[in-house]
């Protein structure tokens, strides 16, 4: 899970992507996320990564104000898969390593 990763969301208004950056200390997961489209950065909150799965919220900047995702998925090896979701909806995500 550590690292860097390249996330898509996949919404009704098209694919959203973002740049991740990862680090876990026992189970607690730290990081960034950095929304692909207009470069906001934010701090993860609340994150968990525990056998394989994970979870955190992210509130970013987007053209519409302010906006928290809560992400939860799996890894499963340099894959992952979950789901966003946030006001506009749940969405499915996908990611591999950057």
């Amino acid at each position: 899970m550590e690292g860097k990763w390249v996330f898509t969301v996949h919404t009704y208004m098209g694919d959203m992507r973002s740049n991740m950056e990862f680090q876990v200390e026992g189970n607690v997961l730290t990081g960034t996320g950095e929304d692909a489209s207009n470069g906001a950065v934010a701090p993860l909150e609340n994150g968990r990564f525990e056998n394989g799965e994970f979870c955190y919220d992210l509130t970013i900047k987007t053209a519409v104000g302010e906006m928290t995702n809560h992400i939860s998925g799996k890894l499963e090896g340099d894959r992952i898969t979950g789901k966003s979701k946030n006001p506009m909806g749940e969405f499915d995500l996908d990611g591999e390593r950057a």
